[in-house]
């Protein structure tokens, strides 16, 4: 080897270690970003499941308890649902923490076409769960039942503060993971 090439050698030294560093950094910002979108996707998935099958149940309580009941959900009837989102998650999370879960749990049911004889909102848990529209403003998507009676509308919303590892990075805030079912009645 001669003397050009080990001279050269010696001052590429300080540029391969300036590169190494940039594309180690940009390579770990990618891992914890890529980390935190997987995060944030495993608890909307668990959080859809669920809030499907907590307003399935809203749904199905006029069949379980008084068909001919047209009374209002009730808030124990929400703490319940709670109850079990609470304990749903606890056995699907392994981190699960109450302090970062919230339900919104709604219901509109009408008078005649399109008139709203009541609304119920239940915020429960330790977090408020964020809607951009409230149930009673989303009216227009109930249908009138083979009964000639407009059906009542229930919607069962939860949300999860997750880490926060991008966002730290970032300066930003993306810790907010939510799903929303809603479900015409019978």
């Amino acid at each position: 080897m001669n003397l050009k090439s080990k001279r050269f050698l010696i001052k590429q030294r300080g540029t391969f270690s300036v590169e190494f560093a940039i594309v180690g950094i940009f390579f770990s910002l990618l891992l914890a970003f890529s980390g935190d979108v997987i995060i944030k996707l495993s608890v909307k998935g668990k959080l859809d499941r669920l809030s499907f099958s907590l307003v399935n149940i809203v749904k199905e309580q006029t069949q379980f308890y008084d068909p001919d009941s047209n009374k209002a959900l009730l808030r124990t009837d929400a703490q319940h649902l709670e109850e079990i989102a609470s304990n749903s998650l606890r056995r699907t999370l392994g981190t699960f923490d109450v302090s970062n879960f919230g339900v919104l749990v709604e219901e509109v049911k009408f008078s005649s076409e399109n008139v709203v004889s009541s609304f119920v909102s239940y915020d429960l848990a330790q977090q408020t769960c964020a809607v951009s529209r409230t149930l009673q403003e989303l009216k227009n998507i109930s249908v009138m039942s083979s009964w000639d009676r407009q059906v009542p509308l229930y919607r069962v919303t939860l949300c999860y503060e997750t880490d926060n590892w991008i966002g730290d990075l970032l300066g930003s805030d993306f810790t907010t993971v939510s799903s929303s079912s809603i479900m015409i009645g019978r």
